[in-house]
């Protein structure tokens, strides 16, 4: 059998035959219906929007709420009359405030990162190293 070649006259009589389908499948559904059904989707689409809308709201509102607690937590942390100090499982300094550094005698900046088993009276070490480190060994043979 032999390949057809598509001339323009072909193609134009394609396109012709396609435009009459179309209008043919269009007479035999009812006009009203497609309007009714693209006035549902317009209107299901708004509503989509404004719930969208409204959770992006609330989720702003809920992030605003995160920040003013997490600097009320940093407020209290940093300026506490007292000594707080956050440590890794290995004893090292990650988080210090005002008066930890105070009483530690350095900069905050110069003690994250420190070991604080260094600022430890030397004949205390020992037990701060076993309730620092000692909870590691056991949870290290565990397998649970």
């Amino acid at each position: 059998m032999k390949k057809r070649e598509s001339t323009p006259a072909d193609a134009a009589e394609l396109r012709r035959r396609a435009e009459h389908r179309l209008k043919e499948k269009s007479a035999r559904s009812e006009p009203n219906s497609q309007v009714e059904e693209s006035q549902r989707l317009i209107h299901e689409l708004q509503v989509h929007q404004i719930e969208l809308e409204l959770q992006n709201e609330e989720l702003q509102e809920a992030r605003a709420e995160l920040e003013a607690g997490l600097q009320r937590y940093s407020n209290l942390y940093d300026f506490a009359p007292l000594g707080y100090l956050t440590l890794d499982r290995g004893g090292t300094i990650r988080k210090i405030n005002l008066a930890g550094a105070r009483l530690l005698g350095l900069e905050r900046a110069r003690l994250v990162g420190a070991r604080f088993g260094l600022f430890v009276a030397s004949e205390c070490r020992p037990t701060f190293e076993a309730a620092t480190l000692g909870p590691q060994r056991v949870g290290a043979g565990y397998d649970g």
